[in-house]
């Protein structure tokens, strides 16, 4: 029986770090929603992402996901909005010193919560290993990962045991790109990612991958992907409850959902 850590997939609902985005997406968001909001423009922020394809990345449609999603919300609840796509240690010290307002392409941190405060998710992912295809690798608690190679990807967050596991055989690489690549051609055991994230990989990085590797069934962890106001803000509480306000009503009207169906997900 699988161990409390490692979720059977069919227990989770399948839901759902970027180019700068201009005063053409908000037109064409505001077009979208026919509504600007009394306040339009009033407050200006900044929100940056790492790259994080599917949920954000400079090349992406109005930045992927995180930061599509986070711009209409906030243009909704009457801000403008300006985005960018940054390096991941530049993106939290300029949060820490104040630079960016806002960072979105997040799951839930400890640590990152003692200096911004998270909004409302706004989607959900799961976390799978991935192996070879055929291979009879099999998982089913931290223990059984100790005969494998794992790559991981630097300073990526995965679930909370997983990460603190240094006696698993962890090989460090830079992108889940690589990571899977490594798997397909025996250079590793299996490797493990948001499944978005595998599948954008797989499918606009290296399409022949798809007939060499499978994500395995266990979903490790599922986890929600939010944005996050720094503290020094001073509007802080204030951006907090419009982003929830509006993210609530986007979600009943089905504005929320329109949004997310541009990216093409599952």
């Amino acid at each position: 029986m699988d161990a409390p850590w490692l979720l059977h997939e069919t227990e989770h609902v399948f839901a759902s770090a970027m180019r700068r985005t201009g005063l053409a997406m908000a037109g064409t968001i505001v077009a979208l929603f026919g509504w600007a909001g009394a306040g339009y423009a009033e407050t200006k922020l900044t929100v940056v992402a790492d790259e994080w394809p599917p949920f954000s990345g400079k090349t992406l449609k109005n930045g992927g996901i995180s930061l599509d999603v986070i711009s209409a919300v906030l243009i909704r609840a009457g801000y403008d909005v300006s985005t960018e796509v940054l390096p991941w240690a530049r993106i939290m010290d300029g949060s820490r010193k104040g630079e960016y307002d806002i960072v979105g392409s997040l799951f839930f941190d400890e640590e990152i919560a003692t200096y911004m405060t998270y909004g409302e998710p706004f989607f959900s992912t799961d976390i799978k290993f991935v192996r070879k295809k055929g291979a009879a690798h099999t998982v089913s608690d931290l223990d059984s990962l100790r005969p494998y190679t794992i790559a991981v990807g630097d300073g990526f967050l995965y679930e909370e045991n997983f990460d603190r596991a240094d006696f698993l055989q962890k090989v460090v690489v830079t992108t889940t790109l690589q990571a899977v690549q490594m798997v397909a051609y025996d250079r590793v055991d299996l490797t493990l990612d948001s499944e978005d994230v595998v599948k954008y990989a797989v499918q606009f990085g290296d399409p022949s991958l798809a007939d060499r590797i499978e994500v395995m069934p266990n979903i490790l962890t599922s986890h929600d992907i939010h944005m996050a106001v720094r503290n020094t803000l001073p509007e802080k509480d204030k951006v907090i409850a419009d982003f929830n306000n509006a993210l609530a009503d986007m979600r009943a009207d089905g504005s929320l959902a329109a949004v997310l169906s541009a990216h093409d997900i599952d």
